[in-house]
């Protein structure tokens, strides 16, 4: 695999960990989209 595409996998990797983490830090905004999801079914 070419560097500057595993650089690329690593940063959206990374950048995925971290927005994650944030809805964990705001758990009203975790519990609005689980209420979303739910409406659907």
């Amino acid at each position: 695999m070419r560097p500057a595409l595993r650089y690329l996998l690593y940063a959206i990797a990374l950048a995925l960990l971290l927005t994650v983490f944030a809805w964990y830090v705001q758990p009203d905004f975790l519990r609005a989209m689980a209420d979303q999801l739910w409406a659907c079914f």
